[in-house]
C-alpha cells in the first residue's frame, strides 16, 4: 500500500507535537504548515523546534558544549606539557620565516602600485620655456 500525502503529513505531525500546539494557540493554520511540509520537505532545519523531546536535545547539547570546553582547556593543558623547547623553537623560526616571506610579498606588491600610479616625470626640453 503506498502512502498519501495526507498519511505521511499525519506521521509527520505525530513527530512534532509542537505544531499542534501552535494550530491550538492560532499561531498557524495546518494549510500553512502543510504547505511549508510539502515545499521545505520533513527534514527542513526549521521543524527541530517542533520535534518530539525537543527539551532533551537541548539539554543534551549543553552537557555536550560544557564537556567539550573542559575537553579543549585539558587538551591544551596536556598538550602544552608535551612540548619540546627544540620543537617550539623550531615552529616559532618557521612562523618568522614565513612572516618574512609574507612582509616581502607585500612590499613588492606595494613597490609595484607605487611606479603605476606615479606620473612620468617631465622633462624640461619637452616644453620650451618662453621669457619675456
Amino acid at each position: 500500500m503506498v502512502k498519501t500525502d495526507i498519511e505521511s503529513f499525519k506521521e509527520f505531525v505525530q513527530k512534532h507535537p509542537e505544531l499542534v500546539k501552535e494550530v491550538k494557540k492560532n499561531n498557524r493554520p495546518w494549510k500553512e504548515i502543510y504547505q511549508d511540509w510539502i515545499i521545505l520537505g520533513e527534514e527542513h532545519e526549521s521543524w527541530n523546534q517542533y520535534a518530539k523531546g525537543k527539551n532533551k536535545k537541548k539539554e543534551k547539547a549543553s552537557e555536550s558544549e560544557r564537556t567539550k570546553v573542559e575537553l579543549t582547556v585539558g587538551d591544551i593543558v596536556s598538550g602544552l606539557s608535551k612540548l619540546q623547547i627544540t620543537d617550539v623553537q623550531k615552529y616559532l623560526s618557521q612562523f618568522g620565516s614565513l612572516m618574512d616571506a609574507v612582509q616581502e610579498l607585500l612590499q613588492q606588491f606595494n613597490n609595484q602600485s607605487d611606479r603605476s600610479t606615479q606620473l612620468p616625470e617631465n622633462n624640461i626640453h619637452d616644453y620650451p620655456s618662453y621669457k619675456d
